[in-house]
């Protein structure tokens, strides 16, 4: 891999669109040789090297300077290409491309134009290796993003619709997720409905990573044999939503906006069901869901037999504490526990009172961490309870904000 400061250079000689191609060749030639490059003498108007075997970069490995054109947005991939004496040109092979509407300063023509230019150049023949499309209002993207799963079997998906706009619509009818490529997908401001769903959870079968950000979910279930990293960030969620995914390490299920807002709280679905997690090391639900329930509790077998890191919000000092104490009564590795009582309403805070005949021990327990406001009177209560039955912890840190 490359240095940071040498993308930073190779993404710098690009900075004026006017540079001349013996700029670029230039700094590249400082880039891969170290600094040293023999002199040059102009000719006309321009500055050619004084012989054909100055041109160290000609020579390179395809491997090599698809490399360096990972670091780039598209258009200085394009760009580049034109330096090298290649035919095809290295740009329609490029295994990564970075198409960023903010390089084109916001302008949906050009950069409408620019991205089917790119597409259609590409061919049918090329794979992807990462596709990262950040968009504005251009209808278009969904075939792009139909034809880099489809033609050119693309493994990891970055699209953005600017949260400036609506969200995007994933048009069934326009994008099959359906592949056996496709390991990451990163989602942020779409509207993802039941049968893209289905695609991503069944008929994906080496996806491991799932983020959805800033999104709306109409879909009743996430199950997937091959996830095992899901993430749903400040998302609008329709629907009860069931959790299923065998493989999953680390969930992440949360909010970060404010939590007192009414706005706030329609945003969450009103219950969150955990299915099937035996694998799940990480789970993080700070996010405040109305109810979650937990399914396959099966007697002397351990729901979260792996989870080892846990951080909840307020919810879980529901229902007479319940939700927490089932957490940690069938989470016998757990080592880490961080509590996040982020509301400040008073009609929001739960009582702090444990119900008759659920108890925990908590063996394996060694750090508890709490967060919550200054003024929070229900913190001596909080930390009794947890001191009681987590027999191992005999200090837990309390974070204010």
């Amino acid at each position: 891999m490359l240095e940071p400061s040498t993308a930073t250079l190779l993404r710098g000689i690009f900075s004026d669109p006017q540079s001349q191609s013996i700029q670029v060749q230039s700094n590249l030639h400082r880039v891969l040789s170290g600094g040293n490059t023999k002199a040059t003498a102009p000719i006309g108007n321009e500055e050619k090297p004084c012989c054909d075997d100055n041109d160290r970069i000609s020579v390179l490995h395809e491997s090599i300077l698809h490399c360096i054109m990972s670091f780039m947005p598209a258009q200085d991939v394009v760009r580049t290409s034109m330096l090298f004496r290649r035919s095809p040109p290295l740009w329609t092979s490029a295994p990564c491309l970075d198409i960023d509407i903010d390089h084109f300063d916001m302008d949906r023509v050009k950069f409408n134009k620019f991205a089917k230019s790119l597409f259609e150049g590409r061919g049918n023949a090329n794979t992807l290796d990462k596709l990262r499309l950040h968009s504005f209002a251009i209808d278009a993207a969904k075939y792009w993003i139909g034809d880099a799963i489809r033609l050119h079997k693309v493994k990891s998906i970055d699209f953005t619709e600017n949260t400036r706009w609506e969200a995007f619509y994933l048009d069934p009818e326009a994008i099959s997720f359906s592949s056996k490529y496709l390991q990451t997908v990163k989602l942020t401001n779409v509207i993802i409905v039941t049968s893209v769903f289905d695609q991503l959870s069944r008929e994906c079968e080496s996806l491991e990573n799932l983020q959805l950000a800033d999104s709306t979910l109409c879909s009743p279930e996430i199950s997937s044999s091959s996830l095992k990293t899901l993430e749903i960030i400040n998302c609008l969620v329709l629907n009860h939503l069931l959790i299923r995914t065998g493989k999953l390490v680390s969930l992440c299920f949360k909010d970060t906006r404010c939590g007192c807002t009414p706005k706030y709280i329609v945003r969450t679905t009103s219950a969150v069901i955990l299915c099937d997690l035996s694998n799940a090391k990480s789970i993080e639900l700070p996010t405040p869901v109305r109810h979650v329930a937990f399914d396959r509790m099966t007697p002397g077998c351990p729901m979260f037999i792996s989870l080892t890191s846990l951080i909840l919000g307020e919810w879980c000092l529901s229902n007479k504490f319940a939700p927490l104490a089932c957490f940690l009564k069938h989470s016998p590795m757990l080592e880490n526990l961080d509590l996040k009582l982020k509301f400040d309403c008073e009609a929001q805070k739960q009582p702090l009172q444990m119900a008759e005949g659920i108890l925990f021990q908590a063996k394996s327990l060694k750090k508890v961490t709490i967060h919550c406001a200054e003024e929070e009177d229900r913190l001596p209560v909080l930390k009794a309870i947890l001191l009681a039955n987590a027999r191992c912890v005999k200090h837990i840190d309390v974070k204010t904000y």
